[in-house]
């Protein structure tokens, strides 16, 4: 596989955005339009004409137009698109006259990167950068913060459904840190990402909104290997949420859609169904997250550079690994694991100096495990605590060879 295969296989998540991106051209956007002609449409195929996917289509419209009611009204000079995709953001901000930041996994930023450059002019270029970044990886989104100042925006649709509970409480703690620095606020769409489609749904066509549900279940499963089973904000209920986020540090309020989405663009030439979904909107919350700057932390930051050692022995391949194997490193292990492909017949992981393992990274050893004739020979040792805990909760045991 060349870098490129390697980084779609370790982070298949980049193709829900492009199939947002897709579902979003179909409300005639002519910004959207722009970037979607811009994209590599590989496997997208088109869409079907059905209730669900009109649906999905008005609720995914819905979420962008209020990114942008966002962006417009915050006081924040800097934006941050966490995760950023591929829509037209950057060019909506730059619009505003305001700073923009996206944020998302570098396959991501290095296709939505290139295509901004042709699309923005001069003076929208000069406000907008992209940055490769993993969520979970603090020095990573700090890193690509280094030119801001004053205090930040970061907007958040569709990103926290692709963590598990640890990864997203991980998160959290970043996104806490850097609003302890830089102050401003953060808002998450996601709280009830999942109702805001069903409640489209129910109002289009009189039936159930878990008819819809029911039918777009593992969504995030397909392309993120994430277990959804217990995901707070996928299967638990809205006060759960609340309080996850509340036990996180943040203080939340709140807001109903009608109270700042006025229009839905696609529908203007229906405007009783345009009312009538709005109306049905008045059911979906909305958060608003800060922090209290005047806290601080003395937390320190693990930062053990990324590395990884390869020997071949007695058809055994050891390797050892340090620092984090998450979206940004996980790519890097890989490429290396394939050029050892067919020496060896066994796979000892020495993870005495693995920080924090991410689902890149998890995704990485299963790809490992799966290339073995017997997978009982993809043995790890030495994990610490915290990533023994994440290794054992996803089916890998820690021996001692």
């Amino acid at each position: 596989m060349n870098y490129d295969e390697i980084l779609k296989k370790v982070n298949p998540t980049y193709f829900s955005a492009k199939g947002c991106l897709g579902l979003l051209a179909e409300t005639g956007d002519s910004d959207i339009i722009k970037f979607y002609n811009g994209i590599d449409k590989e496997q997208l195929t088109a869409f079907d004409n059905d209730p669900i996917t009109k649906s999905r289509v008005i609720s995914l419209e819905a979420r962008y137009q209020m990114w942008n009611v966002i962006a417009e009204e915050t006081d924040c000079q800097n934006i941050v698109d966490l995760p950023c995709g591929y829509l037209p953001h950057s060019l909506v901000t730059a619009q505003l006259n305001k700073n923009y930041y996206g944020l998302d996994l570098p396959i991501v930023i290095d296709e939505i990167s290139n295509i901004a450059a042709k699309i923005l002019n001069e003076r929208e270029k000069s406000l907008v950068k992209y940055y490769g970044v993993d969520a979970t990886n603090y020095l990573s989104m700090r890193n690509a913060l280094n030119d801001v100042q004053g205090k930040i925006c970061i907007i958040t649709d569709g990103l926290l459904g692709f963590f598990d509970n640890n990864d997203l409480k991980v998160v959290c703690e970043n996104i806490y840190r850097l609003l302890q620095e830089f102050g401003g606020c953060w808002y998450v769409s996601d709280s009830q990402f999942d109702e805001l489609m069903g409640i489209t749904y129910a109002t289009l066509t009189g039936k159930n909104a878990n008819e819809m549900l029911n039918a777009t279940t593992g969504g995030n499963k397909d392309v993120s290997d994430t277990d959804n089973s217990n995901h707070i904000f996928l299967n638990g209920t809205l006060e759960e949420r609340r309080q996850f986020v509340e036990e996180c540090g943040f203080s939340l309020r709140s807001f109903r859609y009608p109270e700042k989405l006025k229009i839905i663009p696609s529908l203007k030439n229906n405007p009783d169904l345009m009312k009538k979904i709005l109306s049905a909107y008045k059911e979906i919350e909305e958060w608003i997250l800060n922090v209290d700057v005047a806290e601080s932390t003395d937390k320190k930051i693990l930062d053990i550079p990324f590395a990884k050692e390869f020997l071949v022995k007695d058809n055994i391949l050891a390797i050892r690994i340090s620092g984090r194997l998450d979206t940004i490193n996980a790519p890097k292990l890989l490429q290396e694991y394939e050029e050892f492909q067919n020496k060896f017949t066994e796979i000892h992981i020495d993870a005495g100096e693995l920080e924090f393992i991410s689902y890149a990274g998890l995704r990485v050893f299963k790809i490992m495990c799966e290339s073995l004739t017997d997978e009982n020979l993809f043995k790890i040792k030495n994990a610490n605590e915290d990533v023994e805990k994440i290794l054992t909760e996803n089916g890998y045991k820690i021996t001692d060879f």
